[in-house]
């Protein structure tokens, strides 16, 4: 199977899944908003949070081993492969371990801390402590995903999140009319977790990943040597990714209490959908991208990371743009009024939205030639700043400073770095990096005036009737813009050329108007 059609699959079954997870969502949050108030739900997003930065004692150790599986699996024979699922097997088990051991302390600890109220530190300890021993067990048997990951067959994994999704949700809805209350997200967690873990074994077993009898190898010091040294520059830039993207729960959690972590929570998870619509693209070039890197196929790989920061960066501009217009009157419309958020607020993650995207596309790259230098150390840079100038301001006001901050620090670290390592791995002109961004200018300012416009002009309309026509509007002049401004024509015509040939002459009709 080619690797494109092993990256169409992929990335269409990645859909479907975000598909699930979009249902999930917007089933979810009213549900448990309806069955346990601000105040609880702020707690398990709270858990939620916690449970990412335990996470990070992965140690950077799954992006090593999926990237170093693509090293070595063109040759079983000589044991090197599977020496790399031995040694990776044992690390997760360990660490596995250490991840249940580390969430029980923190199910003591971090209650006071965090200034929960003391009623509801018996609800955290356990809803905590489940959440610990859930990841343990993932990290256990995590080498089989990195398995399907390394031969570019994720969409195995993505099948069984679609499927498990469902069930999570059934169960916890089961749950809150069983009066469980908040444990109910911890069983629709753990019946999630089971069966999308079960789903990634029983993929790698029929799909013959792992080595024959004889192919095993032998565990070694090397191995250890080579996943932990590339591992501990992932963590460290994990860490640093973790402190810019999910340190604003705990800092409001402190600051301002769970009800504004409830309301920040429901807010951006529009955006997080977006950002995984969009960022999937990258997600799943990386196998590939990784192959290119240990082949040599230094110009194909030039012509695909141009590829993919032109569509991302498109897709971002696009994809921002209804965000700005349509988050308010949608957060409206699905917690029927419940809930405030300044409509400023949507911007700045827009406009913040665009930047992490190109950051995601550039630094990620680094990872995947496995030269880090630096970057282990940029997104730490970046996250100790953003907390210094949160903790400098005394006392958050508004959770639109805290945009403001995440904003500014992206662009004054990690774009600019993320830019200029790719630009030297290259040896590219300053002027021929940014010649990649031309068409996501060109889609820029014909859309934002148009939405614009459309908001201004819809501004007084019912919100269900705002949102509907702020969505309409630019979404559909929007695709086409996209398809005609934001692609360069190498990529607009291999993109049209994968469609049924009935949509290619609509498309081309669009275009050309």
């Amino acid at each position: 199977m080619s690797r494109l059609k092993k990256f169409t699959r992929s990335l269409l079954s990645g859909y479907l899944a975000l598909g699930a997870n979009i249902f999930y969502s917007l089933a979810s949050v009213p549900l448990a908003w309806h069955y346990l108030g601000a105040t609880e739900f702020g707690l398990w997003a709270l858990v939620s949070q916690l449970g990412g930065y335990i996470s990070l004692i992965d140690l950077g150790m799954s992006a090593s081993l999926a990237r170093i599986l693509i090293d070595h699996k063109d040759d079983r024979s000589n044991g090197a492969y599977g020496s790399v699922i031995k040694s990776g097997a044992l690390v997760g088990l360990v660490q596995g371990a250490i991840i249940v051991a580390v969430g029980m302390a923190l199910s003591e600890l971090a209650g006071p801390l965090l200034h929960i109220q003391a009623e509801l530190r018996g609800e955290f300890f356990w809803l905590m402590s489940g959440q610990a021993a859930l990841l343990g067990f993932s990290f256990t048997l995590r080498i089989f995903n990195q398995l399907l990951f390394a031969h570019q067959r994720l969409d195995i994994s993505n099948y069984g999140s679609a499927v498990f999704l469902l069930v999570s949700l059934a169960a916890m809805w089961l749950g809150f009319r069983g009066n469980i209350g908040i444990y109910s997200y911890l069983i629709g967690q753990a019946l999630l977790m089971l069966g999308t873990v079960a789903t990634n074994v029983i993929g790698s077993l029929r799909l013959g990943l792992l080595p024959k009898p004889g192919e095993w190898g032998e565990i070694s010091k090397k191995q250890f040597r080579e996943l932990f040294s590339f591992g501990q520059g992932m963590f460290l830039f994990s860490v640093g990714s973790q402190m810019i993207n999910a340190s604003q729960t705990i800092l409001l959690t402190r600051l301002l209490g769970l009800e504004t972590v409830a309301t920040w929570n429901i807010c951006t998870r529009a955006y997080t959908l977006m950002t995984m619509i969009v960022w999937r693209i990258l997600d799943y070039s990386v196998p590939a991208l990784s192959e290119m890197v240990v082949r040599g196929e230094r110009e194909k790989l030039l012509g695909r990371l141009r590829d993919i920061t032109v569509l991302m960066a498109g897709l971002s501009v696009a994809g921002g743009t209804l965000f700005a217009l349509c988050n308010t009157p949608f957060v409206h419309v699905w917690m029927m009024g419940k809930i405030h958020w300044p409509p400023v607020n949507n911007v700045l993650l827009a406009l913040w939205f665009f930047a992490c995207s190109i950051v995601r596309v550039h630094t990620g790259f680094v990872g995947i030639t496995k030269n880090l230098r630096f970057v282990r150390f940029i997104n730490l840079v970046e996250g100790a700043a953003f907390i210094g100038l949160n903790l400098l301001a005394c006392r958050i006001e508004s959770m639109t400073l805290m945009l403001i901050f995440s904003l500014a620090c992206t662009l004054a670290f990690t774009l600019p770095y993320g830019l200029w390592r790719t630009q030297k791995y290259f040896g590219m002109t300053r002027l021929e990096l940014l010649g990649w961004f031309r068409p996501a200018w060109q889609l820029a300012w014909r859309l934002v005036p148009l939405a614009f416009a459309t908001w201004w002009l819809a501004r007084d309309l019912p919100a269900i009737w705002r949102l509907v026509v702020n969505f309409t509007l630019p979404g559909l002049l929007g695709a086409v813009l996209l398809l005609r401004y934001g692609l360069e024509k190498t990529l607009q015509t291999e993109i049209i050329e994968k469609l049924p040939d009935s949509i290619q002459s609509v498309l081309k009709r669009l275009i050309r108007a």
